[in-house]
């Protein structure tokens, strides 16, 4: 078994009508497809040529492309430029490469400097690349689960629709050491007990570090049979899991959800030595529609139907 974890790169509404999804103001309109770990997976064109295949990582500060797919488009890499990244296992130094042009559906990134990461590793091998927040925080990002749609929107556009049948969940921005861009974090409820949450697109899987998993006082489940977890930077065995009946985000309720518990490098990052923390992977946001409004710092998730919160 194989589970993929995010690259994090440290470097009011005046109208009535229900807010829609299926037929909207979008910039662009796309399909995705969901990788046997979880992500989601969209295809660009680099400079004129493809697809490629990119997984959509809001825990990503920045956006990568891999060493396949760098040298298929004979790309060189820029000189004397490298830049530090910070992977859920492992940290390493990497260079970047410039794409003249890259494009998602209709809409268009100039000029956009990528980081180079290997081809060899589980999570990048059926890969060419990530789009990180550099790219995604520009829009507001719908995903629609019925069709399998990601789409772009105009910040401004979300902000001018009604949100009936729809909650909103805030999302705290926080820059993590040197990077430009901030990652996202959410307050989740598990059984009734609080804990912080980085809300991660690029994740597979939710995580629980080891103090978060005894704040919640729920007894993990250790694996006998051991698979592993990978990102773009190493991989290390998954130890255990711990299964919960109800999660929350806002009034949202989730049943029957999974964590791993690993304590993984990158929660000595994003929180202090003892600090429960958790990540929250796509599993969740694929499965109702919801939108990611970065301008207004929230999430907005659809309710099903036998929402009762």
């Amino acid at each position: 078994m194989r589970t993929w974890l995010p690259v994090v790169l440290i470097v009011a509404s005046g109208c009535t009508a229900p807010l829609g999804l299926e037929s909207d103001a979008s910039l662009t309109v796309v399909p995705y497809t969901l990788l046997p770990g979880g992500r989601v997976v969209v295809e660009l064109r680099l400079n004129g040529q493809g697809p490629f295949r990119f997984a959509v990582d809001t825990a990503a500060t920045g956006s990568f492309l891999t060493e396949r797919a760098r040298t298929t488009l004979g790309l060189p890499l820029i000189p004397d430029l490298t830049t530090t990244v910070y992977g859920a296992i492992a940290t390493g130094e990497f260079p970047l490469v410039e794409v003249d042009r890259i494009e998602l559906g209709s809409e268009v990134w100039p000029a956009a400097r990528l980081i180079a990461l290997p081809s060899d590793t589980s999570a990048t091998a059926t890969l060419d690349g990530v789009l990180g927040a550099d790219f995604l925080r520009r829009y507001s990002i719908g995903l629609t689960a019925a069709d399998r749609a990601l789409r772009l929107y105009d910040p401004a556009t979300i902000g001018a629709r009604a949100h009936r049948g729809w909650s909103e969940v805030a999302l705290t921005p926080r820059i993590v050491g040197r990077s430009l861009e901030p990652l996202h974090f959410v307050e989740i409820s598990v059984e009734g007990r609080s804990v912080p949450a980085l809300f991660d697109l690029g994740a597979g899987v939710n995580v629980l570090n080891p103090a978060a998993s005894e704040a919640l006082r729920l007894e993990p489940i250790l694996i006998s049979r051991r698979g592993e977890f990978s990102d773009a930077v190493g991989s290390e065995p998954v130890v255990a899991t711990l299964g919960t009946q109800d999660l929350r985000t806002g009034s949202v309720a989730w049943r029957n959800e999974t964590f791993l518990i690993e304590d993984l490098a990158i929660f000595s990052l994003l929180a202090g030595e003892g600090e429960p923390l958790a990540i929250l992977g796509s599993g969740l946001f694929t499965q109702r529609d919801c939108i990611i409004d970065f301008a207004r710092e929230r999430l907005l998730i659809r309710w099903s139907m036998s929402e009762t919160d």
